[in-house]
């Protein structure tokens, strides 16, 4: 049988206790090298040196006959001293010895025997057998002390709560039960910084607070204090050389990111370095605390967070509800019982439906079942509501609501915000009136005009037929006569955009036409009063459609006289006429004075009262043509845009042949 090898840690050290020396160092030979002996000739000495204190051996072979201190005696005193109780104690008896003597040893502590002369594999296998039963023994009872510590330690934290002082405190009680100092060190962040310091030798523990400061974490074992010195920085030196120091272990708290705290502890001078054991044991206890220190900072950090919610609640003119999955209410902010009174005492969501009537943004009244479904399951709607009593007023919200859902995107509830919007609705109205009576009053002015200015016209007519032997009063009629032209046609304009803004639109007369003839005439016309101004049609064929002849002769001029205004002097303006099956396109195209028109403009050019650029701009309309002309292609169903680039400007306009969607003849009304 070969000599037991440890497979890690000090070989196992037996205490052999005989008065014969060769008997003694027979049994160490038969044992082998595997462990480490000493040797006792006499029993008191063995008592004595337990007596002052000396390391205890892993197992006494311990002879039954010898002068002096007998083995039985030596037995009774090892099982009466706390330390030895549970030391394994090997008797080797005579080979006669009768049975009433192996049955005394029993009694008095033994835990096994061997008589001599005896084998040497009988002697290694009880040997063997009685050391690793001491340390399975030791292993459970060492298990045993962990977990008491460590549910003790439990059961305080969870009894500490949210205090962290006691949280640490109790963290340090426990460590120095098997440690015999420990200093915690919670360093800043979301916790405020505090130190605690423990020293069993030591009720101040300063010692140990000098010294259980920030560093990286560690473990060290020494086999003396000397080596501890020899070692360790100068500022460990006050401290060992007061308790000496077996061993050092700095742990992080906790022992994962992120870093929160230091633990510090220490195994004095009388004390045993850390095992492996030890320094689990600690660090489930520091586990179980940084789980502790970690739940009071989340709790802390919900408690500010709920506090800052129910503040912004509390003070947020936005009225808020939340629901359960249920529809029950679970909180009523106070905007929401301002703006809806005796919400807070309603239960459920339909329980607020009963304190208003409800209705849509233009009166119209909203049942239970629709103003349920717009609250939960519309993300935004308008509403009215009238609270009882004669005198209230009538209040516009817009009702918003967000559904909760948990980790399993599950529906918990929902919230559901309420703003008034009254200040804002009785604004929009106003304006909306101000805008409606503008054109009214657009529409009565412009109608109004219309007969003093034919009767202007038609008297200029009148006196230009007297007035062919006076060139001054001709040529003092003929501007009278453009003026008033042109205020015609201002007058007109105004008269289309009331239409276009107040009524069903610009009214149209489709009829079948022919498109080129209505180009050709318009071309005609602008070249008698443009005499430089050049125009090319280009066309393959003839287009046929329904359309309203004068209006779209309206939009040919406006886009050519355009063209004329804006368009590079002496640069033909270009009119392109193509066909489908369903529409028709026209094109009209001029070179740029120099830059294109901006983005910005382009995207008002159709808006009634704008002009598309002003450095060339010696116009005196109103900046209607445009407008007019697109909500004319708008009333045939028909598509207006423009580009314009370095090679110029560009208006394309797509009438379907057909005319509009729905033909209908539009009565325009006098405004008297």
């Amino acid at each position: 049988m070969s000599d037991p090898q440890p497979s890690h840690g000090p070989r196992p050290l037996i205490w052999i206790v005989d008065d014969s020396p060769t008997e003694a160092l027979i049994a160490e030979r038969s044992l082998g090298s595997g462990y480490d002996f000493e040797r006792f000739t006499d029993g008191s000495v063995v008592v004595e040196r337990l007596a002052a204190g000396a390391a205890q051996p892993d197992l006494v072979l311990l002879d039954w006959v010898m002068p002096g201190m007998a083995g039985d005696e030596v037995c009774r005193f090892l099982r009466t001293h706390p330390g030895t109780l549970e030391l394994p104690i090997i008797l080797i008896t005579a080979s006669r010895i009768e049975t009433s003597s192996i049955s005394q040893g029993f009694a008095s502590g033994a835990t096994d025997y061997v008589s001599r002369p005896f084998a040497t594999e009988e002697l290694r296998a009880r040997v063997d057998s009685a050391i690793r039963a001491k340390q399975l023994a030791d292993v459970a009872k060492h298990e045993r002390r962990r977990l008491s510590m460590v549910n003790r330690l439990a059961r305080a934290l969870f009894e500490a709560g949210t205090n962290v002082d006691q949280i640490l405190e109790e963290l340090a009680t426990s460590l120095t039960g098997i440690c015999d100092g420990c200093s915690i060190l919670l360093l800043p962040g979301s916790m405020k910084v505090a130190q605690v310091t423990r020293h069993n030798a030591e009720s101040s523990g300063a010692m140990l607070a000098a010294i259980g400061t920030l560093t990286d974490p560690t473990i060290h074992r020494f086999d003396s204090s000397r080596q501890a010195r020899e070692t360790l920085p100068p500022a460990y030196t006050p401290y060992i050389d007061r308790f000496g120091l077996r061993g050092l272990a700095i742990l992080a708290l906790p022992q994962r990111d992120p870093l929160r705290g230091v633990v510090t502890v220490t195994r004095d001078g009388g004390s045993t370095p850390f095992d492996d054991t030890d320094i689990a044991t600690i660090g489930t206890c520091i586990e179980y605390t940084s789980l502790a220190v970690e739940s009071v900072s989340r709790f802390e950090a919900e408690r500010v967070g709920r506090a800052q919610t129910n503040a912004i609640l509390t003070n947020l003119p936005l009225g808020v509800i939340v629901t359960d999955a249920g529809g029950a209410l679970t909180l009523v902010n106070p905007a929401a019982n301002a703006l809806i009174p005796g919400i807070e005492l309603s239960r459920r969501l339909g329980d607020v439906y009963k304190l208003a009537a409800w209705a849509t943004r233009d009166g119209t009244h909203i049942t239970e079942a629709d103003w349920s479904l717009s609250i939960i399951d519309t993300a935004q709607s308008q509403m009215l509501i009238q609270l009882p009593g004669d005198d209230t007023p009538e209040i516009a919200v817009v009702v918003s609501s967000v559904p909760l859902r948990d980790g399993h995107a599950c529906l918990v509830g929902s919230v559901i915000a309420i703003h008034d919007v009254s200040a804002e609705h009785a604004i929009s109205a106003e304006r909306e009136r101000t805008a409606q009576y503008q054109q009214q009053m657009l529409g009565i002015v412009g109608h109004d005009l219309r007969s003093p200015l034919g009767a202007i016209l038609m008297g200029t007519e009148l006196l230009e037929m007297h007035t062919e032997d006076n060139p001054s009063a001709a040529s003092v009629l003929k501007r009278i006569k453009s003026s008033g032209s042109r205020m015609s046609l201002m007058v007109d304009q105004l008269l289309d955009v009331t239409r276009a803004r107040l009524g069903d639109g610009i009214p149209v007369e489709p009829r079948e036409v022919r498109l080129l003839p209505l180009i050709k005439s318009a071309m005609e016309e602008l070249s008698l009063a443009h005499s430089k101004s050049r125009f090319e049609l280009v066309a393959t064929a003839d287009v046929m459609g329904l359309w309203d002849p004068e209006r779209f002769g309206q939009v040919v001029s406006n886009l050519m006289s355009n063209a004329i205004h804006y368009g590079k002097e002496g640069a033909p303006i270009t009119i392109s006429v193509t066909s489908s099956q369903v529409a028709a396109t026209m094109t009209v195209h001029n070179d740029n004075r120099d830059k294109p028109i901006a983005p910005d403009v382009l995207a008002t050019l159709f808006d009634p009262f704008r002009r598309g650029r002003n450095d060339h701009n010696n116009s005196k309309g109103l900046g209607l043509g445009l407008y007019i002309v697109h909500e004319i292609v708008r009333a045939h169903g028909g598509t207006m845009d423009v580009e314009s680039t370095l090679s110029g400007t560009t208006f394309r306009v797509v009438l379907p042949k057909s005319g509009p969607p729905r033909l209908m003849i539009y009565e325009v009304e006098a405004m008297d």
